[in-house]
């Protein structure tokens, strides 16, 4: 992968500059063979002062981009979310089938999330657009409302984040 890198860098640069490949070689005192072999992406590997010496013939001075900083922790913490999301997805799914599948615990349950929706009305400590979203599902029938939870659309993240069940798995 770096040869690769290296090489076109390499080739690039001796072709902008109109050098042949014999001078150049000659000029960093490698073998024309493992030039040749560099650009094609072919190389063996290649001793870090091979390439120096003709990155110096060259006049290239490149930058090595960290690929571990910041990107890496960015792109680390975007999995850790998504896996957090499809973690709740998971629960409420999971819920649902209970709800549809036990007649008797159904009712408790439902009613237990509805005491919380209430309790978030009465202390303003929900956005009213959960409040009304959660009060519309939980007014439907447990078998709807299992339906409803598998199909919230594009605010499903959210409100399964600030979900009225969450006693159920804490």
């Amino acid at each position: 992968m770096l040869a690769e890198q290296f090489g076109k860098l390499v080739r690039d640069q001796r072709v902008r500059k109109r050098l042949r490949q014999v001078d150049v070689a000659r000029s960093a005192a490698v073998s024309r063979t493992v030039l040749s072999r560099l650009e094609q992406g072919r190389a063996q590997p290649v001793q870090t002062d091979v390439l120096d010496r003709l990155l110096q013939v060259l006049e290239i001075s490149p930058q090595v981009v960290a690929r571990s900083g910041p990107d890496a922790a960015r792109r680390q913490a975007r999995l850790e979310l998504q896996s957090r999301l499809e973690q709740q997805r998971i629960r409420h799914l999971r819920l649902a089938i209970e709800l549809v599948d036990d007649e008797v615990a159904a009712p408790i349950m439902i009613a237990k999330a509805w005491a919380t929706v209430q309790l978030w009305r009465r202390n303003a400590t929900c956005n009213s657009y959960y409040i009304e979203r959660w009060s519309e599902v939980l007014r439907l029938s447990p078998r709807k409302m299992a339906k409803a939870m598998a199909s919230l659309g594009d605010w499903e993240d959210a409100l399964f984040q600030n979900s009225p069940w969450s006693w159920a798995w804490n």
